[in-house]
């Protein structure tokens, strides 16, 4: 799946998807390479972005990602998954051996 067709797939489609993990039961998705990225985190639940890896590119998908209420439902939530592209940074980094 290219960019712009995963892009237009999430961004256009007729029913709201309301969380990352409906993703998987709409549509098949490319290989999921970053889970959880750029989280912010409300009283009660947090949004976040999956990041997939296409034939052209990379696609971040934004939507809630997390619940922290036994009694809210995703709906509850009211925010709604959304796509757009993205690159990948390479970074180095340290830790304790």
């Amino acid at each position: 799946m290219k960019v712009q067709e995963l892009i237009k797939l999430v961004n256009d489609c007729e029913v709201p998807i309301y969380a990352l993990c409906w993703l998987e039961d709409y549509f098949e998705m490319p290989e999921l390479v970053a889970e959880g990225i750029e989280r912010d985190a409300h009283r009660w639940y947090s949004i976040a972005t999956n990041v997939y890896k296409c034939e052209d590119g990379y696609v971040g998908v934004t939507g809630a990602y997390e619940s922290f209420s036994e009694m809210q439902d995703w709906l509850d939530i009211g925010v709604t998954c959304y796509a757009e592209e993205y690159i990948q940074i390479e970074t180095i980094t340290y830790k304790r051996k």
